[in-house]
């Protein structure tokens, strides 16, 4: 594991300006949708830089919406 970043860094490092509302953040991380899972210490989240979000069930309708699933 390299050096982690707070929750809110890694949503500007992946999403820049258009980043989601921490509340969105903590759905998110609540739900299992940010792979590796966030590690909270102290009263912060804290992630590894190279995570992504991961939300098979919203892919899956954008592929069936577009015809090609």
């Amino acid at each position: 594991m390299g050096k982690l970043i707070t929750l809110e860094q890694w949503a500007e490092l992946i999403f820049g300006n258009r980043k989601p509302h921490r509340n969105t953040l903590l759905n998110w991380r609540r739900n299992g949708r940010i792979i590796p899972q966030p590690i909270k210490c102290g009263g912060r989240y804290f992630v590894e830089p190279h995570a992504v979000y991961s939300d098979d069930a919203g892919e899956m309708y954008r592929r069936l919406g577009n015809g090609s699933a």
